[in-house]
């Protein structure tokens, strides 16, 4: 009987599911661009976004979760986990390698926080979001990340701050 209950929970959350693209300036739950599929009629969502491009960067990206109380337009609290691969601007020249090794880095990008989104019909909305941010790497965690060179420390404490907009189908 619990298996048969599990089946028609997993319908019912599938059946009232909606999926949407969107595009925001920031980088929080949502990302630069992004797919999402929001479920439960709106209230529990999740996507797979990409943060942006850099051209010391191999991949910018992640997954994200939010529990929207009211359902697609009004508040709600997110979390979102991305990976960061690339190179630092350290390079090092090494006799035996014969030129410049580049030194790697491998990171990830954790974001706490909560968002408002409003749509203003059935397809077309925008949202605003703010959060707390910090990074796990090097064997600890650190608050910032120094885009430039790549590197980690607890020196400040970044919030997040997003805008953008999203379409739903």
């Amino acid at each position: 009987m619990k298996k048969i209950a599990l089946a028609i929970a997993l319908l019912a959350c599938f059946s009232f599911a909606q999926t949407g693209i969107f595009a925001g300036l920031g980088r929080g739950y949502h990302g630069l661009v992004g797919v999402e599929q929001s479920f439960l009629n709106g209230h529990l969502s999740a996507n797979a976004h990409w943060l942006g491009y850099d051209s010391d960067y191999d991949f910018m990206g992640g997954l994200g979760v939010a529990y929207r109380f009211n359902g697609p337009t009004g508040p709600y609290v997110f979390h979102a986990s991305e990976f960061l691969t690339g190179r630092t601007n350290d390079h090092l020249y090494h006799e035996e390698l014969g030129g410049v090794k580049w030194d790697r880095f491998y990171y990830w990008r954790l974001v706490f926080g909560f968002g408002l989104q409003h749509m203003f019909n059935e397809h077309l909305g925008l949202f605003f979001e703010t959060g707390f941010e910090f990074f796990a790497g090097d064997g600890s965690y650190y608050t910032h990340l120094d885009m430039d060179d790549g590197g980690l420390s607890n020196d400040e404490i970044t919030f997040p701050m997003v805008v953008g907009f999203v379409v739903q189908f």
